[in-house]
């Protein structure tokens, strides 16, 4: 068996999966209550909350399967990209718990498992595909040719686009997270929408995303309106309108340029009812495999991170005992095999 154990963020999840890739348990607990308060992610405060419940729910996990620690075969845990101070809670329990059974552990990419997480057999995945991983803290367009090797073709310069949404419902006085209140509130309106102009951005890579600009658009909108119940309704789904339209705007053009068979989106903005709409239409209009990430595995999970961890062993990618080699990723990095590639228009 392994057990996964993810914490690159706020949520705090394990996992146990057997080695035919059955899933035994599986649990989620959100930090959206602590950190609601201060409208986005706290770092220190996410640090100290995976301390308080990562030990019982691995405890939870053996318990209810009945499965002793001796049977398993390694532990997978994220290795970023992340938060450094929840990187290094889940890597150090992983540690802890692996050392004295002398179980090698399974560095697990938490962008790449996103991915994984959209399909039940990454072998099911014949030609290329394109990758979008969208979330709080990404917004990544990848090739993939031969999984899990990637090409990254596109990523945000600024904000990603949860992120976006998490600013844009602060402005509004909406609860975090951002994403599912804007989708919420953008549902009540009945007006037509708001154009938010923003700046053309000049990057290396024309195809790159960037939110900023669209933040303060927003937020310069907001501040020259009175904002009633109509007008929040409004102000939300013209703000979620345009961050769905840049998204589709990037992929539209990587797609014409790359001519997949397959489209991956995973990442918790992946949740989004009118982006699953725009994706489905656009998939289909090109004749293009959607491969949608489930609901249940949008958010960050563990179940992603036992089982892209379970390839990953099988094929002989671990750390063993004693580990001296395994740290967190460096921020600004995810796993050692993707590379930068700039698509040629």
């Amino acid at each position: 068996m392994i057990l996964g154990i993810e914490t690159s963020c706020d949520d705090t999840s394990v996992a146990l999966v057997d080695m035919t890739g059955a899933i035994l348990f599986h649990r989620v607990h959100s930090q959206e209550n602590l950190h609601g308060t201060y409208g986005g992610v706290v770092p220190e405060v996410a640090s100290r909350a995976h301390v308080d419940v990562l030990p019982a729910m691995v405890r939870s996990a053996l318990q209810e399967t009945a499965t002793s620690p001796s049977r398993l075969q390694g532990i997978a845990v994220t290795r970023g990209p992340g938060l450094l101070g929840s990187l290094l809670t889940g890597i150090a329990f992983a540690k802890g718990m692996a050392a004295p059974l002398r179980l090698p552990l399974i560095g697990v990419d938490h962008v790449q498992a996103h991915l994984r997480a959209c399909l039940d057999s990454m072998e099911t995945l014949e030609g290329k595909a394109i990758g979008l991983v969208i979330s709080g803290g990404h917004t990544h367009l990848f090739r993939i040719e031969r999984w899990p090797d990637m090409d990254l073709l596109s990523q945000t310069v600024d904000d990603a686009a949860g992120e976006a949404f998490d600013k844009g419902a602060k402005i509004l006085g909406l609860p975090y997270p951002g994403g599912p209140s804007i989708q919420r509130e953008a549902a009540k309106n009945t007006l037509p929408l708001l154009a938010l102009t923003k700046k053309k951005i000049r990057t290396e890579n024309p195809l790159d995303f960037s939110f900023s600009g669209l933040k303060t658009a927003f937020t310069l909108t907001v501040r020259k309106t009175v904002v009633d119940e109509r007008m929040r309704a409004l102000l939300a789904a013209s703000l979620q309108q345009a961050i769905i339209e840049h998204v589709m705007d990037r992929i539209e053009r990587i797609v014409a340029l790359e001519s997949p068979a397959h489209l991956l989106v995973g990442g918790g903005v992946s949740a989004n009812g009118l982006l699953r709409d725009r994706l489905d239409a656009f998939a289909k209009d090109r004749g293009i495999a959607l491969h949608l990430s489930p609901l249940s595995l949008a958010r960050d999970n563990a179940l992603m991170i036992a089982q892209h961890g379970r390839e990953r062993f099988l094929a002989g990618n671990y750390t063993p005992y004693p580990y001296e080699s395994f740290s967190p990723y460096p921020r600004e990095t995810t796993d050692i095999r993707v590379k930068k590639s700039v698509p040629q228009s």
